[in-house]
């Protein structure tokens, strides 16, 4: 059965969506397989810090850390009182298999240490084996507790998986604030520290980070829609496209290439057709990728760099289409329903995230390059969009709500963790990067 996220309190899922999806389909898109390990993470030894400021910005924020970050299950129930070797055989029994011990310190000039160590509990006990799998120092202010909490969940990810986590990146979106007026946002992974990007008190959309951190984005603030953004890293903000005068019809989804070099675009005509082109930011020489009567938008580069996902309705409704980097070997990707669009192709580069309208409102679905299939991610009324995947390829964000009430959520790919980022409607186009 595919698997499916209710969205909205009291709602139902609709039967002839579920008769429309694959039935009989069993759903495996787990980015990684295996028994959860159980982590325990008692309350911090804390000096010079207060207990409450400790508690707040460091250890809440790292028991909420590993408990999302997929292969950790966190022990909360029946823990002893001490952490020394002599209760070992306690926190074992309470199902831990690594305990986290952190001291908070201040030093004289008033930064903040944090010393963590872990230890395998369960092989101290039969002394078997190395018994501190983990240990690692971290300074700095005490307004970066959550930076540094962040850091450590990220560390122990990198510890057991090989790969880090992403308890430190960040979402860059579009936030309405007024009618007319949107600017580009950007906060942390779990939805603190919310911070603007723009403040051109104008419509400004379409937001594209590169993997260096640099942002490029579609402004209304002259007028016409131009394609602004980041040259350098951390330079001025500056017009990309077009690169002098103006262009015939508009331009809009700019997406940077893996390589930073290049920003795949969409641009306009006054036919009301749209294709796809690719500007080398450096040079501002432009390339046509599509040509055809049609609407070809919404391009999405693959992790390499050579091909591009992109919708089109060239057959009719839009579909999800891929190409080569130079626009040859256009072949279709999706053919079940009449509405696909938004393809994001994650960060390994088999599967492509993209939505498909049924009734009214766009559902989650990932296409399975190796299965050559596509599985159902959300089901409900309200209506889900954008995605973008994690760094780690374990979830995905998206905007989801009623219209003009829209806000970012999180869902693992089972679609049986949905989390809610933000607490304020006016959210579109999530780009979720470790680059910021």
């Amino acid at each position: 059965m595919i698997s499916r996220v209710i969205l909205g309190l009291g709602m139902m899922f609709a039967p002839a969506a579920w008769a429309r999806a694959q039935q009989g389909q069993e759903v495996v898109l787990e980015a990684s397989a295996g028994a959860k390990l159980g982590i325990a993470v008692p309350r911090p030894q804390v000096s010079g810090i207060a207990e409450a400021k400790a508690s707040a910005d460091f250890h809440q924020v790292l028991v909420k850390d590993l408990d999302e970050a997929g292969p950790f299950a966190v022990i909360r129930s029946g823990q002893p009182s001490g952490t020394d070797p002599a209760s070992y055989k306690g926190w074992a029994d309470a199902g831990t298999e690594w305990l986290v011990t952190t001291t908070l310190t201040r030093a004289g000039d008033g930064s903040v240490e944090v010393v963590a160590q872990v230890v395998d509990v369960k092989a101290a006990q039969d002394k078997k084996a190395r018994t501190a799998v983990f240990s690692k120092r971290y300074t700095g202010k005490e307004a970066a507790l959550r930076r540094m909490a962040h850091k450590l969940s990220d560390d122990l990810m990198a510890r057991l998986t090989g790969q880090p986590g992403v308890a430190s990146t960040s979402v860059v979106f579009v936030r309405q604030l007024s009618p007319g007026i949107k600017e580009i946002f950007q906060m942390d992974r779990d939805g603190a520290n919310l911070v603007p990007i723009t403040n051109y008190k104008s419509l400004t959309i379409s937001p594209t980070v590169a993997p260096d951190g640099r942002v490029a984005y579609v402004t209304y603030k002259g007028g016409a829609p131009e394609i602004w953004g980041q040259r350098t890293v951390g330079g001025p903000h500056v017009r990309l496209y077009p690169v002098s005068g103006k262009v015939d019809g508009h331009c809009f989804c700019p997406v940077w290439s893996p390589d930073g070099k290049r920003l795949a675009l969409v641009q306009g005509d006054r036919r009301g057709n749209t294709d796809i082109v690719v500007l080398d930011v450096a040079t501002g020489r432009v390339r046509r990728l599509t040509d055809s009567n049609c609407i070809n938008t919404d391009p999405s580069w693959n992790p390499a760099g050579t091909q591009l996902a992109f919708t089109s309705d060239r057959e009719g409704g839009p579909q999800i289409y891929l190409m080569e980097e130079d626009g040859s070997n256009v072949r279709r990707l999706t053919r079940e329903g009449n509405y696909n669009g938004s393809p994001a192709w994650s960060p390994s580069g088999t599967m492509v995230a993209y939505v498909s309208r049924f009734e009214g409102k766009f559902d989650l679905f990932v296409y399975k390059l190796g299965d050559g299939k596509s599985y159902q991610i959300t089901t409900g009324v309200a209506s889900s969009e954008s995605p973008s995947w994690s760094p780690d390829e374990r979830r995905i964000v998206f905007t989801s709500g009623s219209r003009g009430g829209m806000q970012l959520y999180t869902t693992d790919l089972s679609g049986n963790t949905l989390r809610k980022l933000t607490a304020f409607d006016g959210c579109q186009s999530p780009k979720w990067t470790r680059s910021r």
